[in-house]
Order: structure tokens, then sequence, then C-alpha cells
């Protein structure tokens, strides 16, 4: 952008801009040139501006020339190149709290980016905020061990292709290092509908086609991966989600909570006779249960577990009992008597078993 000159009369072809002016640029990414040349244009026709004014380009003969209509075009647009102490600062936390999240081929490509942000923030006064910042949304200090670059290459292979063939909808066989006999190290036909980061793990939500169960898997765990020649199946959001009503009476600091989250726009509170005592009462969504075709209470129950006995759930049904179940077996839990790894290791059995069992 900067290599590009102001004025119609001092318009330049793409391949003149990199034979005369970016050639050390060129050399050093060690791209053919006809590769640099697809990137420079990428990059060239992106700022084209369909107005008439900013970056543009003029026919002459069969090639297409270009310029900058003025300076201050050229300087504004150049500026969003620059790293800047903002952007230092955004790409220092993504990296630090949510690498998981970017596909390894993107994480790979922003490399420059972190280096350039790294740089920044050493002489940034930014830097007092990165020190003065916790992301603890575990309601503790931790942060999910899969990252880029601590993962071996066999399981950046395996991240970057279950993102691949999600992106992509396309199918693949795996087998799954699972706690639940009918999945551990059983081959399985997946169609992979969303990649999410759930609890500080990094699942994949897919289709299983022999059970024709839509359920989530860590991505980790998920081994000999390869692509599949099976048609792959699209699932619906409803097909794999219960929309509830939800009701519980909360204290007043767990309504502060709700208040402070996504969950406020959904939610209303109605103040009960009992001072700090209200009625939440809002519409949730529950994914379907792997092993039953009912709302799975799990990852709900887990995250209304850390309000302790400032939340008691009225309804629904299904979320109540497994409420219920988890408090007489920790009351249990804590009884001298109690075999307490019998309990322990019976219980996420309990969660999956199916109603007939």
């Amino acid at each position: 952008m900067r290599s590009i000159d102001v004025g119609e009369d001092k318009a330049i072809k793409i391949k003149d801009l990199i034979e005369n002016r970016l050639s050390s640029f060129r050399k050093e990414s060690q791209d053919s040139f006809d590769s640099f040349k697809k990137n420079a244009s990428r990059i060239i026709t992106s700022m084209l501006d369909d107005e008439g004014e900013g970056l543009c380009r003029v026919k002459k003969g069969n090639a297409y020339w270009y310029y900058w209509t003025s300076q201050k075009d050229k300087d504004d647009a150049v500026e969003q190149f620059q790293m800047s102490e903002e952007r230092a600062f955004a790409f220092a936390f993504i990296k630090e709290y949510l690498p998981e999240l970017i596909p390894p081929h993107i994480f790979l490509a922003l490399q420059t980016e972190f280096k350039k942000a790294e740089k920044v923030l050493d002489y940034s006064e930014l830097t007092k905020y990165l020190s003065k910042i916790d992301f603890n949304p575990m309601g503790y200090d931790m942060h999910s061990a899969l990252d880029h670059e601590s993962a071996t290459i066999e399981e950046r292979k395996a991240w970057q292709f279950v993102f691949d063939c999600t992106f992509n909808e396309e199918c693949f066989s795996a087998k799954y290092r699972s706690i639940h006999d009918n999945y551990d190290y059983t081959p399985l036909i997946l169609s992979p509908q969303r990649v999410v980061l759930l609890n500080q793990q990094l699942k994949v939500l897919a289709y299983e086609h022999k059970t024709k169960t839509t359920r989530y898997f860590e991505i980790r765990k998920l081994c000999e991966v390869k692509k599949s020649n099976e048609l792959f199946v699209a699932v619906k959001k409803v097909e794999y989600e219960s929309r509830e009503k939800f009701s519980a009476i909360c204290h007043t600091w767990v309504k502060s909570h709700f208040e402070s989250t996504s969950l406020n726009e959904k939610a209303t509170f109605t103040k009960l006779e009992t001072d700090n005592c209200w009625l939440v009462e809002m519409e949730l969504s529950f994914p379907i249960h792997f092993n039953r075709k009912e709302p799975d209470p799990f990852f709900i129950a887990n995250y209304l577990s850390g309000f302790s006995d400032s939340i008691v759930v009225l309804e629904p049904k299904f979320l109540k009992n497994e409420m219920l179940r988890r408090t007489i077996n920790l009351a249990n839990a804590y009884n001298e008597k109690c075999d307490v790894e019998a309990l322990v290791n019976e219980s996420p059995h309990l969660m999956a078993r199916s109603k007939e069992n």
C-alpha cells in the first residue's frame, strides 16, 4: 500500500510494483513470483474504492495500473497495517487466553503479528493493563492446556484436521478415548457441526453416524482421524438442542451475576417476600442427551452447582432431579462412612446411563 504512489500519472502495474519496489519483501518471504503476485493482488483488490476515491485502478492495454487519489487516503489506509499499541494489546490477549479457538493454520499465519505485538508492548504503557488483568471465566485461574506452541506435531495435525472438516462440512472417521464403553476406542464416523470451547475444553459437536446421535467430543481425545467417504450429515440446531422453561429461586448475589451476563437479556426476576430472594424465569437451551432422547442437564447443572445453595431449581423437572441427585450424593460423599472412591467412580456413568438402565 505504501509503495503505490499518489496520482493517476504515477500509476503502476502490480508486476512492476513487485519487481521494482517489493523485491526485498518477496525475497524475505521466499514465495515464488506468481505466489507473491497473487497475494499482492488479493490485498490490493480488497482495498479498491468503489466510489473512485482512495485506491483506484485504470486499465491500460491488458493490464490494470494502480494509484492513490490523495495522500490523506493513502495515509489512512496504511495506518490499518500499522501495529498500534491497542492492536498489540488485543493480539497479546488473544494469544495468551484464547489460542485454542484459532485454527492452527491461522495461528501460524499470525506469527508475524504476534511478534510485532510483543515488540510494541515492550515499550508500551499498556503492559500495565495486561499485568493487572486476569481472565478467569471458570472462577479460578485456569486455562486450557491445549495451545499451539506446546502441542505435538501430531496433535496440531489432528487439531487442524478437525477444524478443516468442520468448516468444509466433511465427514471423518476416528476413535475416541472415552470413559463410556460404547464410545471408548470404538470406530466412529463423525459429521462435525461446530467447534466449541466448553468448560476450558476444546470440543467438536458432531453427528455420529452409527448411533444417529449428536454429542460433544473433546478434540484432543480423538485419535486415528482420517477422511471418510460417507456423506456429510448437517444437523439443524432444533435437532440437537431443546428449549425449556427454567425457573429457580436465587439469592440477590446470583441475580446480580446473571444480570452481568448475556442471561440478563433472557431472564425476568420477581422479588419474593423473603429478603434477598428472587424468582428467576427464562428459556434455556439444553443439548439432547447422547444416550437418551431427552434434554441433557449436565452442562447447565455444572454451571448452577457453582452457586451452591444460593439457587434452588424449580423447573424443568429433569434438571431439578439432577441437582437433587448431586445434592444427595454430595451429602453422602462427606459422610465418614461413605465409600468415596466408589461414589466418584460411578458419578459420570449415572449421568450418562440410559433411562432403562
